[in-house]
């Protein structure tokens, strides 16, 4: 496969985006709720990645501000 066919450069660079996850402050405290949230977190998860617009999703399992990651491919 050749570079262009993947978003790349002629040197094989292309541009990302990272972002961190960070818990927030209104977390809810009822687990039908919660468990509602975390399903509609997922659910885009799945819709950014089958619209090729996020490479790579996953969490962070230290229990500290830092909740995940996001790496998202873009163009510009």
């Amino acid at each position: 496969m050749r570079p262009y066919e993947l978003g790349a450069d002629a040197y094989g660079m292309r541009p990302y985006v990272m972002a961190f996850l960070k818990k927030g402050p209104n977390r809810p405290s009822d687990p039908e709720k919660a468990a509602l949230l975390q399903r509609s977190h997922l659910d885009n998860i799945h819709r950014l990645a089958s619209q090729g617009k996020l490479l790579l999703a996953g969490p962070f399992s230290d229990g500290g501000e830092l909740r995940g990651i996001y790496l998202f491919m873009v163009s510009d």
